[in-house]
């Protein structure tokens, strides 16, 4: 799949002038992201396929976004039906679904492989110094041919898997949430007491966004 860099000036009500260094694909495959191996694939590399009115920070108005999950890009349409690729940069560092509130932040983080990288997380909640956020993740499995008449072929697809969680604090960044009260104690040795104090008053589980931001609101609070 051929991308082609241009600069873009757009001013219409959906677009503005704000996105003028987005990347463009080809007219004649827009609204394709992946090539070919992307369109035979089963599943989809979009937790919500469709088009949303969206406030894009520094654009005037709203623009028709959506947020390409597995390749972790936004894409909006041109009046001219191009699809555009949002740039990574600062001038565009949140993303605001407007029906649905549901902001995406760009930011450096700290991924599950404890690799620096600098993508998009859905803020769900911030106090004081830490916050929580959420990656939705999908994964892309290769598919297979089969060589005998006792094999199957398997087609390529992508599969939803587990959202991951991330942990804002201010002076030590975004990383992964802890998954137990003895990871929550390696991040804050010096809080070791009022976690241990924390845990007897709560009943906390690591697998639910409600008890998260307990953690974070207990965080705040110290």
């Amino acid at each position: 799949m051929k991308i082609l860099f241009i600069f873009a000036f757009i001013t219409t009500l959906n677009i503005t002038s704000g996105f003028s260094q987005a990347r463009v694909l080809s007219p004649e495959i827009a609204g394709k992201t992946k090539g070919q191996k992307a369109d035979k694939a089963e599943g989809s590399m979009y937790t919500q396929k469709a088009f949303a009115a969206a406030k894009v920070s520094s654009i005037e108005g709203k623009s028709f976004m959506r947020y390409n999950t597995f390749s972790d890009e936004f894409e909006f349409i041109t009046p001219k039906n191009d699809t555009l690729i949002l740039d990574k940069i600062e001038d565009f560092k949140e993303v605001v679904f407007i029906g649905s509130n549901k902001k995406f932040i760009l930011t450096p983080y700290t991924n599950n492989k404890n690799r620096l990288t600098y993508g998009y997380l859905i803020q769900l909640y911030e106090k004081g110094n830490y916050g929580l956020f959420k990656k939705e993740n999908i994964s892309f499995i290769e598919g297979k041919t089969a060589k005998t008449t006792l094999e199957m072929s398997m087609p390529a697809k992508y599969n939803k898997s587990a959202d991951t969680y991330f942990l804002k604090n201010k002076d030590a960044g975004i990383s992964e949430f802890p998954d137990s009260k003895k990871e929550l104690i390696k991040l804050f040795p010096d809080k070791k007491q009022s976690i241990e104090a924390f845990f007897k008053e709560q009943k906390i589980s690591f697998d639910k966004e409600a008890d998260m931001i307990k953690i974070v609101d207990f965080l705040a609070a110290q």
